[in-house]
């Protein structure tokens, strides 16, 4: 699975603009195949503008591809449609690691050490060496 996240900032006079146009891209970016998971987050400014983040996750770069309908992931931001809505953007792509690599290697554990009057256990060797 690949996470895609867009980070951008939207100025006080945009934010109504971008909250539009963010909830039609989420719509329409949810019924595409491929799509796994869509949100949009945002941190209030002092300002009255916002710093937002548009996560997705996707089965693979081809569902982004087709979403996108570009292969250019990195200057393709798909929130404002050329309104010109954020400030500026920063587009990550990431693997998601899959669960079984994550998985710690398992260790064969010897029967009881008693040593200094108290149970312990002892590490005898990993199972995978």
């Amino acid at each position: 699975m690949i996470v895609r996240i867009l980070k951008g900032e939207v100025s006080a006079e945009h934010v109504e603009l971008f909250r539009v146009s963010a909830l039609r891209v989420l719509e329409d970016m949810r019924a595409h195949p491929g799509l796994v998971h869509a949100e949009v987050a945002r941190q209030v400014r002092s300002d009255g503008g916002e710093e937002i983040a548009f996560v997705s996750v996707w089965r693979d770069f081809n569902a982004i591809y087709g979403w996108l309908g570009v292969t250019n992931l990195l200057d393709t931001p798909i929130v404002d449609h050329g309104e010109q809505i954020l400030d500026g953007f920063e587009v990550q792509h990431y693997e998601a690691l899959d669960p079984d690599e994550l998985v710690l290697p398992a260790v064969r554990v010897a029967g009881p050490v008693y040593a200094d009057g108290g149970p312990k256990l002892a590490v005898v060797g990993r199972l995978d060496g």
